[in-house]
C-alpha cells in the first residue's frame, strides 16, 4: 500500500466519522430541545441566532476529518500504529480543533467589541462554547474514534484485487 492510498483511505473514513459525528450531535441536541414537540427539537437550530457559527463549525469538522483522517490513513496502514489509539487521538483532535475555532467565530463576530468592558469575551465566546461542545462530545468522539481506526485498520487485509486477505493467526 501507497502513502497516497492510506491518505485516501483515511481521509474518506475520516469523512465518514464526521458525518457519524454530526449526527450524533444532531440526535443529542434533538433530544435536549423536543420539550416544544419533536419538530421543534429537530430543527432546534432555527431557535438560536448562531447559525453562522454551527455553519462554520460543520465546515471546519470536515476539513479537519479530512486533515486528521489521512494522518491516521498513514499511521495506521503504513507505519503499523495501534488503530484505537490512533482512531481516539484523531477523533480528539477533530473535536478539539473544531470546538476551539468554531469558538473563534463568535468572538470575532462579537466579542471584540466587548473588549476593555468588565465582561470577559474570551471566556464567553471561546472558553465556555469550547468547553461545553468538548464535555458533551467526549463520549460520542471516543466511540466514534474507536469505530473509525477500526474501519481504516479493515483496509489493511484488502488487496489490490478487492479480495479480504486474512492470516492463519487471525482466522481463530
Amino acid at each position: 500500500m501507497t502513502e497516497f492510498e492510506a491518505k485516501k483511505i483515511g481521509s474518506r473514513q475520516g469523512l465518514i466519522a464526521v458525518g457519524l459525528g454530526i449526527l450524533i450531535a444532531q440526535l443529542i441536541m434533538t433530544s435536549t430541545s423536543s420539550h416544544n414537540g419533536i419538530v421543534n427539537g429537530f430543527l432546534w437550530f432555527t431557535s438560536f441566532r448562531y447559525n453562522m457559527n454551527i455553519l462554520i463549525g460543520i465546515i471546519i469538522m470536515l476539513f479537519s476529518g479530512h486533515f486528521f483522517g489521512q494522518l491516521s490513513g498513514v499511521a495506521i496502514l503504513i507505519k503499523k500504529r495501534n488503530y484505537v489509539l490512533t482512531g481516539i487521538l484523531c477523533g480528539m483532535a477533530i473535536l478539539i480543533t473544531t470546538a476551539f475555532l468554531s469558538s473563534c467565530t463568535g468572538f470575532f463576530q462579537e466579542g471584540i467589541k466587548e473588549l476593555g468592558t468588565n465582561d470577559d469575551p474570551f471566556a464567553d465566546y471561546i472558553l465556555k462554547p469550547a468547553f461545553w461542545i468538548f464535555s458533551i462530545g467526549l463520549l460520542p468522539t471516543l466511540l466514534v474514534g474507536i469505530w473509525f481506526g477500526r474501519q481504516i485498520k479493515k483496509h489493511s487485509n484488502i488487496d489490490k484485487l478487492g479480495i479480504n486477505i486474512i492470516s492463519e493467526s487471525e482466522r481463530s
